[in-house]
């Protein structure tokens, strides 16, 4: 759980941090920008930036998971850091260190959501749909598409669910379970839910028909 004074702390911290590295961002000043957010890491963190960038998205949660309890603070200083160093690269023109950090960033973002979706603030749910936009040209790794499945699951977008289900079945059959489970939590809605969410209960119950006949055959 979120220790709320350590959390405010924190998200004033990263206020000032922000501010200062994308004013040196602004010019052109990418090296200091970077450095800035090194010294960040360090002091909030107790990492290395360059272990923040090396680190792939299960090593990272594995990281932050402390026995039966996952540091949510460090997760959203991590998080934080690694989507200002994707907009530092970005502007530095380096696309590969850009979507590596911008998709850990936003694979981070969305473990708080699946962990603590009641009381994260709303400007973490603004952050994660800006970084999908980033991303909206990229093809995502699998892992991440998952997430982004349940995440939409969770906020009532079933039909951007639904989209991204079928992707994810593309590219590994053993994820039709997760559907079929995900289409029977869909039917145990009412008709008002299902319609907000984009997809009303007949095109649900074809959706499972047709995923039913590809877990036959798988």
């Amino acid at each position: 759980m979120i220790t709320r004074d350590y959390f405010l702390r924190m998200i004033h911290q990263l206020a000032h941090v922000l501010a200062k590295v994308l004013g040196l961002s602004q010019l052109q000043r990418y090296d200091d920008a970077l450095e800035e957010v090194q010294l960040s890491s360090r002091q909030l963190l107790g990492m290395d930036l360059r272990l923040l960038t090396t680190l792939s998205d299960t090593e990272f949660v594995r990281l932050l998971s402390l026995g039966d309890r996952f540091d949510v603070e460090k997760c959203v200083v991590a998080a934080e850091l690694l989507r200002l160093v994707g907009e530092v690269k970005e502007r530095e023109g380096d696309e590969g260190e850009r979507f590596h950090c911008t998709t850990t960033s936003l694979s981070l973002f969305l473990e708080l959501l699946i962990r603590e979706s009641s009381v994260l603030p709303k400007e973490y749910h603004d952050k994660i749909e800006l970084l999908i936009g980033k991303l909206s040209t990229y093809e995502l790794p699998v892992g991440l598409q998952a997430k982004l499945f349940r995440y939409y699951e969770a906020i009532g977008r079933f039909d951007a669910a639904e989209n991204v289900l079928f992707d994810v079945v593309q590219q590994d059959a053993t994820f039709v379970m997760e559907g079929l489970k995900f289409y029977g939590r869909l039917l145990q809605r009412t008709d008002d839910e299902l319609v907000r969410g984009n997809l009303p209960r007949d095109e649900v119950e074809s959706s499972l028909r047709d995923l039913t006949k590809l877990a036959k055959k798988t």
